[in-house]
């Protein structure tokens, strides 16, 4: 039976980022358990997300080698236009930000993995069979082919599936996003976009819809226009969504960009509030709590949470990361509620739900 003082459950960054920081500590050997290798990049595809996160977090992955060109952060913002409370929009400050090419970080602290000696990787949907397995266990999975193999610290960092939680909270009708992306160069049927208008603008932009919301930034190579929520706010073609923003006079929101039937569609897939719970594991970042994009810095608080995970091997270490962060899940969701009641539609009926799903997190 192997022995690893740590093993990490997920190869996204927050899990890359955390066997990486265990392995510098010494805490090696490090487990990387994953399924799949992080997928090619590809800046025309329909799931290329792009997220804004502080510029402050550039100076951390400088320290892991991976220099803000490749990753998209080539300019910062500190700027933001919004329609929220009223079917005005308006220009707000914010704290400065970069938008950054989410495949693209992926794929380098990948690389970065992968030159790391002291970090053992498990790829396969059988290394992730962790159902007898965890802190002080063994892998099951691996018992007849005498690959067995025992973690004194189990970090669970597999995203909204929280592979090894005894509990998720998640809302009975939980909002979904609809991600529609465009290259600067994409080459569409008949047509070819060398550039975009000249009144774009590639600084976040939100606006309030009925039944969710819809945001927009960009890059100098991408731009994604993402629609959240539930019924008519992310259902129907491309063409209907388009006339929706018209609708509710938020239009604005593709200023300087081709239509929208020109982009690249991607399936919907869960972003509402969703929080876990774990009693064999530590879980960080979005297996913790996944934080709806209205308030927060989703992908900087999972990194952040990944420096200090390796340290938590002791009993009263965790208890005192758990309590901050059940701290910081009631945090963001008196924020998002404060939003909700602040919002022009936060009366209809899939606002008043969520809101009421929203709640329960503060307890």
């Amino acid at each position: 039976m192997k022995h690893y003082r740590v093993a990490v459950l997920g190869n996204g960054p927050v899990g890359i980022l955390a066997a990486l920081c265990a392995a510098r500590q010494g805490r090696g050997p490090v487990l990387l358990l994953a399924a799949d290798p992080p997928a090619s990049v590809d800046a025309g595809g329909s799931g290329y997300r792009i997220e804004a996160v502080p510029v402050s977090l550039l100076a951390l992955l400088l320290e892991y080698g991976i220099h803000p060109h490749l990753i998209g952060a080539e300019q910062t913002h500190d700027l933001r236009q919004v329609q929220w409370d009223s079917k005005a929009s308006m220009s707000l400050p914010t704290p400065k930000t970069v938008h950054i090419h989410r495949p693209a970080l992926e794929q380098a602290l990948w690389q970065k993995l992968l030159q790391e000696p002291r970090i053992h990787l498990r790829l396969g949907e059988q290394s992730l069979q962790l159902h007898d397995a965890g802190a002080g266990g063994t892998n099951s999975a691996d018992s007849d082919n005498g690959d067995d193999w025992h973690a004194d610290l189990l970090i669970d960092a597999s995203g909204r599936a929280a592979r090894t939680a005894s509990s998720i909270d998640k809302s009975q009708q939980p909002w979904v996003a609809r991600l529609f992306t465009l290259a600067r160069q994409a080459r569409q049927p008949g047509r070819f976009h060398s550039h975009f208008q000249p009144d774009f603008q590639p600084h976040f932009k939100l606006a309030a819809l009925p039944q969710g919301y819809v945001y927009s930034l960009a890059t100098p190579q991408v731009q994604n226009v993402v629609f959240v929520g539930r019924g008519k706010a992310v259902k129907g073609s491309a063409g209907e969504l388009q006339q929706l923003l018209h609708g509710a006079q938020a239009g604005w929101v593709l200023q300087g960009l081709p239509d929208l039937m020109e982009f690249h569609g991607g399936m919907a897939h869960p972003v509402s509030l969703q929080w876990a719970t774990s009693e064999r594991s530590v879980l960080i970042g979005d297996a913790a709590l996944a934080r709806d994009i209205l308030s927060s810095q989703g992908l900087s608080c999972g990194l952040s949470e990944a420096l200090c995970a390796p340290d938590l091997g002791t009993p009263l270490a965790r208890a005192s990361f758990q309590e901050r962060q059940k701290q910081q899940r009631q945090l963001h969701a008196t924020a998002l509620l404060n939003q909700i009641r602040s919002c022009l539609y936060g009366i209809e009926t899939a606002w008043q739900d969520y809101a009421q799903f929203i709640l329960t997190a503060r307890t």
